[in-house]
């Protein structure tokens, strides 16, 4: 059996749930799903105040899977 595969990513949890749902209407299977912040990183808020950490930008990803139609 051939395999095709496909990669859904979104900022939000809810446009995650979304993007799963209507992949899996489509046929499509998760194979595996992962949630990730980006880097960290110091940022100054001014005025003589100290160094603060920022928390990156989260993510949702999933690699999905469906047969391929010969």
């Amino acid at each position: 059996m051939k395999w095709e595969y496909r990669i859904i990513k979104a900022d939000t949890e809810e446009l995650y749930e979304r993007a799963l749902n209507a992949a899996g209407a489509q046929g499509w299977e998760a194979v595996s799903s992962s949630y990730s912040a980006g880097e960290s990183r110091k940022v100054s808020l001014g005025q003589g105040m100290p160094l603060s950490t920022a928390v990156g930008a989260t993510q949702w990803a999933a690699l999905m899977k469906r047969p391929v139609r010969e």
